[in-house]
């Protein structure tokens, strides 16, 4: 009876072949061994998921910048001359050709002295551009400045503009700007000022429809050097609107003028 029991064990423990059946062995509890996973496993398993999953498709770019200054002071018997320049622009652009951004600005002075007498002069200018599949926008500004001090009589000039053009699936609009200045004084004792300033602006729309405005302001004293003051100013400004066949137009001109 005790042999039977210990058999039986064996056949319940180890494998045995019957038949050309192979019957597997019974695991015992003992035997399996249980693993505890830390956070550095965890983690690990996370990082292999990731790397198996697709990376988002975006369009590729390329983009560069440069800068650029520059300097020079010469020093003579005549007097100083210092000359200062600067410039620098970007790119960025998509590899399709589907869209970008271009830019582009430059600086630049010049200052002569000669004992009492100035000569300055400073200048600015900027591009930029941004089109994308149904757009396209291009604007540009510049700055002058001038100052002239001879022989006890100043002399000070400035200017700028600005201009924008954009055009889309609806259309195209366009818009500049203008404005000018200037300030004397002589060293008898007549001084004056003088200002200008101008801008227009045009829309075209894809259904034929079109619409533009233009403006003129100017002003302008002068003070003699017994005192006599005159002073002028105009303004001007027309505009238009076609829609169709259909066009209307307006013109209006005011000058006026007092002593």
């Amino acid at each position: 009876m005790n042999l039977k029991l210990s058999l039986l064990g064996i056949v319940l423990i180890y494998c045995v072949t019957c038949e050309g059946r192979v019957i597997r062995q019974r695991v015992k509890r003992q035997d399996v061994i249980f693993k505890n996973y830390d956070q550095e496993d965890v983690q690990d398993f996370e990082e292999r998921m990731k790397a198996r999953r697709p990376l988002p498709r975006t369009p590729g770019f390329q983009q560069s910048s440069a800068a650029n200054t520059g300097s020079q002071t010469v020093v003579n018997q005549h007097g100083v001359m210092q000359q200062t320049a600067g410039g620098s622009q970007s790119a960025n652009l998509a590899n399709d050709g589907s869209s970008g951004q271009l830019s582009a600005a430059n600086t630049q002075q010049q200052t002569i002295q000669s004992g009492d007498n100035l000569q300055s002069q400073n200048s600015g200018q900027s591009q930029s551009a941004n089109f994308g599949k149904e757009h396209q926008i291009l604007s540009n500004a510049n700055t002058n400045t001038n100052t002239v001090k001879e022989n006890g009589n100043i002399r000070q000039q400035s200017g700028g503009g600005a201009g924008t053009s954009v055009v889309d699936k609806q259309g195209s609009q366009s818009s500049q700007a203008q404005t000018n200045s200037e300030q004397f004084q002589n060293a008898d004792g007549q001084k004056g000022s003088k200002s200008t300033g101008s801008s227009q602006s045009l829309q075209i729309g894809n259904d034929g429809s079109a619409s533009g405005a233009n403006s003129n302001t100017g002003s302008e004293t002068v003070q003699l050097a017994d005192g006599t003051k005159i002073t002028k100013s105009f303004s001007s400004s027309s505009s238009f609107q076609s829609s169709g066949k259909v066009k209307v137009g307006a013109v209006a001109l005011i000058p006026s003028a007092g002593y």
